[in-house]
C-alpha cells in the first residue's frame, strides 16, 4: 500500500507538469494566432506586431521552461523525500530493536533481583522496574506508530483474565480487579498495548492506585470497561487519542492514547474515553466477541491496508518482551 501511494504522488505530480505545460503552450499559440490574425487585418500600428511577436516568444518560452523546471524539482524532492522517509523507517525499526533487547535484559535483572530480596523493601529497586516498564511501553508505541499506515495484525482468540494477570504483574503495587471474563478475537500484542497503556495512563498520569477492569457481552461484542481511582481528565474529551496533542504541561506526547484508539480499530472494534462520575477516568473498549471456532486468521487491516505487511511479524522479530525472557530463563 505504501508502493502505491508512493506511485500515486509522483502519477500526480507528473500529471499537474503536463497539464501546466499544456496550458502554457496553448497560451502561447493562441496569443500568437491572435497576432497573425491583427496581422492580416491590415490594421493601424500593426508594423509593431513584430516586436510584440517576439516579446510573447520570450515570455511564453520562459513560462514554459520555468513550469517543466519546477517540474522537475518537485519530482525530485518527492522522490527524496520517499526514499528519506524510507531510509527513517528502517534505521526507526534497527534502532528499536537494539534498544527493547537491552531494556529487556535490563528488566530481566531487575526483576531477579526483586525476587531475591523479596522480603526486603526496596524503593530504588521498585523505581528502575517501573521506569523501564514506561520505556519499553514507550518503545512498543513508536514502533506501532511507524508500523500503523502499513499494518496488518493476526487475530485470534484470547481470554481476557490471562491478559489482566499480566497487568499484576508489571504493576504489583497496584490494585486490579476484574469483573466477569470472555475471550475476543483480537491480536495478542495490541491488545496488550492496550491494555498497558490504559493501566500506564492510569499510573502515571492519574496517579492512580487502583484499576477496576468490567467485562461484559452483548450481542456479540464484549465490551471492557477500565476504571481507575485518579484524578481523571480536566481537558476536552473529545481531543483525547488525537497523535501529538498536549492538553497540559505535564501531559504526555499524546501517544498512547493515540495508539490504542487505532489499535481498537484495527481490531475491529471501538473505544471511548470519558471522566469517571466522581473521580478517575474511564475507557470503554469493544471488541468482536469470540466464537467457539478455535482457529485464528490474518486481519484486522486499517482502512486502505488491505496488502500490507504484517505488525505482528515486525514485533517478534524486533524484540523480546522481558516477562517472557524471564519465564524462559527460569524455565531452563
Amino acid at each position: 500500500m505504501e508502493r502505491k501511494r508512493n506511485r500515486l504522488v509522483i502519477v500526480l505530480v507528473g500529471l499537474w507538469v503536463l497539464f501546466t505545460v499544456t496550458l502554457a503552450g496553448w497560451w502561447l499559440v493562441f496569443g500568437l494566432r491572435q497576432l497573425d490574425l491583427i496581422n492580416q487585418s491590415n490594421l493601424e500600428g500593426a508594423g509593431q506586431l513584430q516586436r510584440h511577436y517576439q516579446m510573447l516568444m520570450w515570455e511564453g518560452g520562459i513560462l514554459i521552461a520555468s513550469l517543466i523546471g519546477g517540474g522537475l524539482a518537485l519530482f525530485y524532492y518527492a522522490r527524496r523525500e520517499q526514499r528519506r522517509h524510507a531510509q527513517v523507517e528502517e534505521f526507526f525499526a534497527a534502532f528499536t530493536h537494539d534498544a527493547k533487547t537491552a531494556i529487556a535484559s535490563l528488566r530481566l535483572q531487575a526483576e531477579s533481583l526483586r525476587e531475591d530480596f523479596a522480603g526486603e523493601p526496596n524503593p530504588l529497586l521498585d523505581r528502575l522496574l517501573s521506569d523501564t516498564l514506561r520505556l519499553q511501553l514507550q518503545l512498543e508505541n513508536s514502533l506501532f506508530l511507524v508500523n500503523l499506515p502499513r499494518g496488518k495484525f493476526f487475530l485470534q482468540p484470547i481470554k481476557l483474565s490471562d491478559r489482566v494477570d499480566a497487568l499484576r504483574l508489571h504493576w504489583p503495587t497496584m490494585t486490579i480487579t476484574q469483573t466477569g471474563d470472555g475471550v475476543v478475537m483480537a491480536d495478542a500484542r495490541a491488545l496488550e498495548s492496550v491494555l498497558t497503556n490504559l493501566v500506564q495512563n492510569a499510573a502515571i498520569h492519574g496517579h492512580a492506585t487502583r484499576v477496576d477492569v468490567s467485562v461484559r457481552s452483548n450481542a456479540g461484542r464484549l465490551s471492557v470497561t477500565v476504571i481507575d481511582d485518579g484524578r481523571g481528565f480536566q481537558g476536552d474529551l473529545s481531543q483525547l487519542g488525537e497523535l501529538f496533542v498536549r492538553h497540559a504541561r505535564s501531559s504526555g506526547s499524546g501517544v498512547g492514547l493515540y495508539i490504542v484508539r487505532q489499535l481498537a480499530r484495527a481490531m475491529n472494534g471501538t473505544i471511548q474515553f470519558c471522566s469517571g462520575e466522581e473521580s478517575g477516568f474511564v475507557a470503554e473498549l469493544e471488541l468482536p466477541e469470540a466464537s467457539g471456532a478455535p482457529g485464528a486468521h490474518a486481519s484486522g487491516v486499517l482502512p486502505g491496508n488491505e496488502h500490507a505487511g504484517s505488525v505482528r511479524t515486525n514485533y517478534e522479530a524486533s524484540g523480546t518482551h522481558a516477562s517472557g525472557v524471564l519465564s524462559e530463563t527460569k524455565a531452563r
